[in-house]
């Protein structure tokens, strides 16, 4: 039968935990379980380090930022004055251009309204002198048919200014 005695089991106890070590023990060998255990801390002592690394990045990006942020204002304020500096100077140029052409098209208007003022008086003298020289010819034609002595004194008039005139 079985014996159920302090010693019995105690013996038996420490026999299975002997055992059960030197079971733990072969494992452990066999699946090189130490340096997957290392090769698992070197993984997250480098991932510990990497993320240390890109922590101190993203602090040193954010401190950048900071400083950047810091002079904005003054940034947009230099090109808010830059900008309003060129718009007026822009506006000046263009306004000089403007009153150049202006000025210029005020010169050519007056030279046109001159040339037509010229062109019209021109016609003008030469319609009022083609008249007069109708008129004339009219009152002429209408003396000398009044009287016939008239037309008779005009071709010896004629006759005595050609001889006189020196060739």
């Amino acid at each position: 039968m079985l014996d159920f005695s302090w010693s019995n089991i105690l013996h038996s106890n420490v026999i299975n935990f002997a055992i059960m070590i030197a079971f733990f023990a072969f494992i452990i060998k066999k699946l090189n379980v130490s340096q997957k255990i290392e090769d698992m801390r070197a993984s997250v002592q480098n991932k510990v380090e990497e993320s240390d690394a890109i922590k101190n990045e993203a602090k040193q990006d954010f401190e950048n930022v900071a400083k950047s942020l810091a002079n904005i204002e003054d940034e947009l304020n230099a090109i808010v004055k830059k900008a309003e500096e060129t718009a007026k100077a822009f506006e000046q140029k263009s306004k000089e251009d403007l009153d150049k052409t202006v000025e210029s098209i005020k010169k050519n208007i007056e030279k046109q309204v001159l040339s037509e003022e010229n062109h019209a008086q021109t016609s003008l003298m030469k319609n009022v002198s083609d008249s007069s020289i109708e008129v004339a010819q009219r009152q002429i034609v209408t003396a000398l048919d009044k009287d016939k002595k008239l037309h008779r004194k005009y071709i010896e008039d004629f006759i005595n200014s050609i001889d006189k005139i020196d060739v």
